[in-house]
């Protein structure tokens, strides 16, 4: 009977040799098998960080439609976080921010 052991494909793979010498720096510290054995489970975390990754597309919003946008969101919610409301409104926190403390100056959200 012969063995049938299903291979894992090989790829060639180029690295500068600062990173290389790290990864042996870091395969000897934790006592992995070998290189191979950390560029393995280093691709598998980061491919399982993407999978998992939530995208937002952002929108262009005015100040005075973000400001519009943003009290009719809170109306249907008496407190929100800020991510909450980037999230929901597809908007960059940076307006999201300038936009919460201009309604609050204006006292329309504490």
């Amino acid at each position: 009977m012969q063995n049938r052991t299903v291979r894992k494909p090989t790829i060639s793979l180029r690295l500068a040799p600062q990173l290389l010498k790290e990864i042996d720096d870091i395969v000897e510290r934790t006592g992995m098998r070998s290189r191979t054995q950390f560029i393995e489970q280093a691709v598998e975390a980061y491919a399982e960080e993407v999978r998992t990754a939530k995208v937002i597309v952002l929108r262009s919003w005015t100040e005075a439609a973000a400001k519009s946008a943003v009290l009719k969101f809170l109306r249907s919610r008496p407190s929100a976080y800020v991510s909450e409301i980037v999230e929901a409104l597809r908007m960059e926190p940076a307006m999201a921010w300038r936009v919460l403390d201009a309604l609050a100056e204006e006292g329309r959200v504490e």
